[in-house]
């Protein structure tokens, strides 16, 4: 019993140690995205990829995936957990946006009013999502487990009325049936 524990712990600590790379891997993209290229030594000609939103899109794909399995894993139902997922990907999508925020202390000399409070608006937008999709991950793996997922607000109407929408139940009951031909020549 203490060995599955400690083999659990310690999955989940490798887990957890691995999404935090992949959200600072989003959460300062274009610098990551050039410092894996220069590592690698692959020069702008020779790239496969030459975009650092190669990051942006993969994380918030993966974790708009991660979000929808994990939802269904848990019993949620299907469209419920696809809503879910839409939702994970667009506060993924605004937490993994190319905005270089490590150079926030230069923002402050804005002169525009206008440009400030919409770059600091954007910035502070990136970070909240950032802050609820890293403890909504945190969480998952090391306290509450898949009721994170089961109790994640979904903020789609549409999702809530497919799941609620069930198909009408078959009668049991012959009298409840329309009559057809071959009910009618059974009576006779």
């Amino acid at each position: 019993m203490t060995t599955k524990n400690n083999n659990s712990i310690l999955w989940n600590g490798l887990a957890v140690l691995l999404w935090i790379g992949i959200f600072f891997a989003g959460l300062f993209p274009e610098p990551i995205f050039f410092k894996l290229r220069q590592l690698g030594g692959v020069t702008m000609h020779q790239a496969f990829i030459n975009s650092h939103w190669f990051i942006t899109f993969s994380c918030t794909g993966f974790l708009a995936w991660f979000v929808t399995q994990r939802s269904r894993e848990a019993g949620v139902d299907s469209h419920l957990a696809l809503g879910k997922g839409i939702q994970v990907a667009v506060l993924s999508l605004v937490a993994f946006l190319p905005v270089p925020i490590e150079i926030l202390p230069g923002y402050f000399f804005i002169l525009e009013r206008f440009y400030y409070f919409l770059i600091m608006a954007v910035i502070t937008a990136k970070m909240l999502c950032w802050l609820y999709l890293l403890q909504v991950v945190l969480n998952y793996h090391l306290f509450a487990g898949a009721e994170v997922l089961k109790d994640m607000p979904l903020l789609f109407p549409s999702a809530r009325k497919q799941a609620s929408a069930t198909p009408p139940a078959m009668s049991e009951d012959a009298s409840d049936t329309p009559p057809t031909p071959a009910n009618d020549e059974e009576k006779e």
